[in-house]
């Protein structure tokens, strides 16, 4: 397919509208019928504060105020200057940066949640910057996800994302995206190891 504005465009668009989707069923956690569906949230104009959308809103503005060579340690400063969001992974690493612990340390120490979804919900940034260059997305992804989540899988999860989704902007076959997704993370990674055992399990025809 060719790369066009309007491609770049509306993958913003629909990561804010599935948020503004999700968002409200994230308040179910723990019911009976999690994902029993029966109503359709109300949805506000403009959508819903959403960690996921806002955080990679930040890069940006990161980006366009530091360069393309922007490391961890330049987002670790926006973390604290313009990130609010504290639960689990998100206030322990913003305390570890407090102490003066830099990137990847300020993601590994006292950090029980570096294995969390926290870094891979927000790869499609680096996708956006990268269109069509997973190793360039790929990159940006890791300086990205060891901020919070160093030595934890998360860090496979962001890059293993963020190389798909560039690829995909000029990739169509699913099969050759996974490869490329493969390819950017350890075969040994637990990651990996759901990937290949979920690919598996499609081609003989199991759910």
């Amino acid at each position: 397919m060719k790369l066009t504005v309007t491609r770049f465009t509306v993958v913003g668009w629909e990561k804010n509208a599935g948020g503004t989707l999700g968002g409200p069923l994230e308040r179910i956690w723990g019911q009976d019928e999690l994902f029993d569906v029966w109503w359709y949230p109300k949805i506000p104009e403009g959508g819903i504060p959403n960690d996921d959308l806002e955080i990679q809103l930040v890069w940006l503005q990161a980006l366009r105020e530091r360069g393309i060579h922007i490391k961890a340690r330049d987002l670790a400063e926006y973390w604290l200057d313009c990130i609010s969001y504290n639960p689990d992974e998100y206030g322990l690493h913003k305390t570890n940066l407090r102490k003066g612990l830099q990137p990847p340390v300020s993601g590994w120490y006292n950090n029980w949640f570096k294995n969390c979804m926290g870094s891979p919900i927000r790869s499609e940034i680096w996708a956006c910057i990268a269109p069509g260059a997973p190793h360039v997305a790929a990159r940006y992804a890791y300086q990205d996800a060891i901020c919070d989540h160093a030595g934890g899988e998360s860090v496979y999860g962001e890059n293993f994302n963020a190389a798909v989704e560039s690829a995909a902007f000029l990739i169509k076959d699913r099969e050759r995206l996974l490869e490329i997704g493969l390819s950017m993370i350890p075969e040994d990674c637990l990651t990996s190891k759901a990937v290949r055992t979920a690919i598996r399990c499609f081609e003989k025809g199991l759910n």
